[in-house]
């Protein structure tokens, strides 16, 4: 059985969605949106490493059939109500505000993704299914540490 770095899979995770949130910029039709979604990510990494892989990865992981599946296409069609108010009621009961603030941003940018899929190129969207896959792969690798 592998042995896995838990810093190292976090700085992995955190690099994957940072070249994500480069990605994004780019096709960002609200800047202000953006900046605010890009800030609480940085400011969540930059708290806690950790944040976004023990908290968010959770939401990668829900669709982690349409990521290993190849099915981009339809994950980023099928994602309009990526947080329903359930959710976000259970994201209140069990994190801090640092946490929801981060797992909220890290949402904002999956939807973003959904809202301009249709615009970014062949190559890009290469790039954003790379990543994806990437955050899977770590957030799996955590999942079989934190047993």
């Amino acid at each position: 059985m592998a042995e896995y770095d838990i810093v190292d899979i976090s700085q992995k995770f955190n690099k994957s969605i940072k070249q994500l949130i480069l990605i994004a910029s780019d096709c960002a039709n609200d800047n202000l949106i953006f900046d605010t979604i890009k800030r609480k990510i940085k400011i969540a990494i930059d708290a806690n490493p950790l944040i976004l892989l023990q908290e968010g990865g959770i939401h990668i992981f829900e669709y982690r059939d349409y990521i290993k599946n190849d099915k981009f296409d339809e994950l980023f069609l099928n994602t309009e109500n990526i947080i329903t108010g359930n959710d976000k009621d259970l994201i209140k009961k069990h994190t801090s505000e640092e946490s929801e603030e981060s797992i909220n941003g890290l949402l904002s940018l999956i939807k973003l993704f959904r809202e301009a899929w249709h615009s970014y190129s062949e190559k890009e969207k290469k790039i954003i299914k790379k990543n994806f896959k990437i955050l899977l792969s770590e957030y799996c690798k955590y999942l079989s540490i934190s047993k």
